[in-house]
């Protein structure tokens, strides 16, 4: 199911979440499968009238949908803009940290029939923000525009959705992985979430399991697929109700 397409009155979460993902995303478009190195993210911090021509498209597509008609932002959405040219620029920042890398895609998308045992075949599809390189390791990165965990402390952890906080956006990245290493059985994946509330404090977005960080997912995907697979028998299966939730924090909003 698709958001309904119309104009809104103010920047809600969501668009100014899609923008933030659109800007990373034509930044980096001109650097697929060639190494960015630190000098390279130095000069598009730097240039600010680039930065804010791209901050432009975006807002005219995903906030005024008007593509075709660009303007400079003014008022709440200059304010908003400077915003997230901040994010931006503190992304590429953090990007340093992992140079040199080499760039692989943006909105990556898979669409796969998943057989989870002889009887339940499941078709999923899916974007990965972000896909990079660094060594032999293949980084799957998601960003998120509001702040969580990068650590968990055992696989359980990612599926009880009675607890609160449960680390969902970890799961995210576990499942897109997954996917991934599906299509591509051979490589290491390091699974990466940035959260940009938090993305000017010194962390690292490296997922960590037991405090270790993950650099190849593949040693823990058995133990994950088994409880991925628990899920969605349980989705699928008629005898057991959908229900809302067990936790009822989880509507408080």
């Amino acid at each position: 199911l698709s958001d309904e397409d119309e104009v809104q009155e103010t920047i809600e979460f969501d668009v100014f979440g899609t923008i933030f993902h659109r800007l990373m995303e034509i930044i980096y478009k001109r650097y697929i499968n060639q190494t960015v190195t630190p000098d390279v993210l130095s000069s598009i911090i730097k240039d600010d009238a680039y930065l804010t021509d791209m901050l432009e498209k975006a807002f005219a597509k995903f906030y005024f949908k008007d593509e075709e008609n660009q303007r400079p932002l003014v008022g709440q959405y200059f304010l908003i803009g400077e915003i997230l040219k901040s994010y931006v620029k503190q992304t590429l920042e953090t990007d340093k940290k992992f140079t040199p890398f080499i760039y692989l895609d943006s909105e990556y998308r898979f669409n796969q029939h998943y057989e989870v045992n002889e009887n339940l075949k499941v078709n999923f599809k899916g974007s990965i923000d972000r896909i990079d390189r660094v060594g032999d390791s293949f980084r799957i990165i998601d960003y998120k525009s509001g702040e969580g965990e990068t650590s968990f402390k055992d696989m359980p952890q990612l599926f009880d959705s009675s607890k609160n906080k449960r680390p969902y956006q970890i799961l995210q990245v576990f499942i897109y992985g997954h996917f991934y290493l599906l299509e591509n059985p051979v490589v290491k994946i390091s699974p990466a979430v940035y959260y940009l509330r938090s993305i000017f404090k010194e962390s690292n977005p490296t997922v960590s399991y037991n405090k270790h960080p993950i650099e190849d997912l593949s040693v823990y995907i058995a133990e994950f697929k088994e409880m991925f697979d628990e899920v969605i028998e349980e989705i699928f299966d008629p005898k057991t109700p959908f229900s809302q939730t067990k936790n009822e924090k989880n509507c408080t909003w």
